[in-house]
């Protein structure tokens, strides 16, 4: 019975390290998504942004210098929002035209391998031209790219940032 432990923990540790493989597999790549989205009604940006929990984590812990935050399904979701609401605020800048404009962290939520965080600006009430800054997750990772698709006047641009091109200016 002992030798059948002792087998069956070996198993287990066999299949743990093969699934640990293939989800790295999986996952070569570091990008996140953000969507902004101009809203004539509310005269608001609507901003959400989608990063990979795993590379969220580790960016997280070395901006707070914090040995372990749980991105997918912590023990206290306001200190979770709370971490991520001041690395966001360090880490993503707008400039709507020609004014340096503070976002609101609204929160976030969990969906896949990835968490939404959302966040929005007030008080804009046309956009004729937006620079935006997403340095996000570029401290972690030399590959890190960060995606913005900019909605204004019903009209759609896209961009993609890197270490080398860290903001964007995107005209309406």
């Amino acid at each position: 019975m002992n030798r059948h432990t002792n087998h069956c923990r070996l198993s287990m540790k066999v299949l743990y390290t093969v699934l640990l493989s293939y989800f790295a597999v999986l996952h070569p790549f570091h990008v996140s998504v953000t969507d902004i989205v101009h809203n004539n009604e509310e005269q608001s940006l609507q901003i959400s942004q989608r990063i990979f929990i795993d590379d969220l984590e580790e960016g997280l812990k070395k901006f707070h210098g914090i040995e372990r935050v749980d991105t997918f399904n912590p023990d206290d979701p306001e200190k979770l929002d709370s971490l991520i609401g001041k690395y966001l605020t360090e880490k993503v800048f707008f400039r709507i035209n020609g004014k340096d404009e503070n976002f609101n962290f609204l929160g976030s939520e969990v969906e896949g391998d990835a968490r939404w965080c959302y966040f929005e600006i007030v008080g804009v009430e046309i956009v004729k031209e937006a620079e935006v800054t997403n340095v996000v997750l570029m401290e972690m990772f030399e590959d890190q790219q960060n995606i913005i698709h900019f909605k204004a006047n019903d009209e759609l641009k896209s961009y993609k940032l890197d270490k080398d091109d860290k903001f964007k200016i995107f005209s309406f």
